[in-house]
């Protein structure tokens, strides 16, 4: 009898321990959950995708923002002698195409001009963070055509 006393006392005891847990864990899965919402929010509200979809055809700021609502936003540039980590386009002084290793001899009209430019961007919260894409596409100076690829 006393066996099974102490058997259903350990039982108990250990029941109680784990439900304690469950609330802490709870809570962790939470606040994170929380977490990653806030990232996403800031992802998609703070405006750092209104320039996307459009050509960009002028030197300047592209006014990307470095934070929303305490999230912190960086940005890298995959290219940026076009668009710095900053944000600042400088518009580049020929076509993409052009700028592109040419392998014949046949000339190809009307190619795209325009430079497509990535920025990879983190966004990060309380220890958390979330990685993101954008892409823009920035025109060329004035008077620069594609007009001398070889392909």
């Amino acid at each position: 009898m006393k066996k099974i006393y102490s058997v259903i006392t350990v039982l108990l005891l250990a029941l109680s321990l784990a439900a304690c847990g469950s609330k802490t864990l709870s809570k962790e899965v939470e606040e994170g959950t929380n977490a990653y919402q806030k990232l996403v929010q800031a992802e998609t509200l703070s405006g750092m995708t209104s320039k996307m979809g459009t050509v960009i055809r002028a030197d300047g700021s592209l006014g990307l923002p470095t934070s929303y609502e305490g999230v912190l936003i960086t940005y890298t540039s995959r290219s940026p002698e076009i668009i710095s980590n900053e944000g600042v386009v400088t518009q580049p002084n020929q076509c993409w195409i052009e700028s592109r290793d040419q392998q014949g001899e046949v000339t190809f009209e009307n190619l795209n001009d325009n430079w497509p430019v990535v920025l990879d961007v983190v966004l990060t919260y309380e220890n958390q963070s979330r990685n993101a894409k954008l892409l823009f596409v920035v025109a060329p100076r004035t008077g620069y055509t594609c007009d001398k690829y070889l392909g």
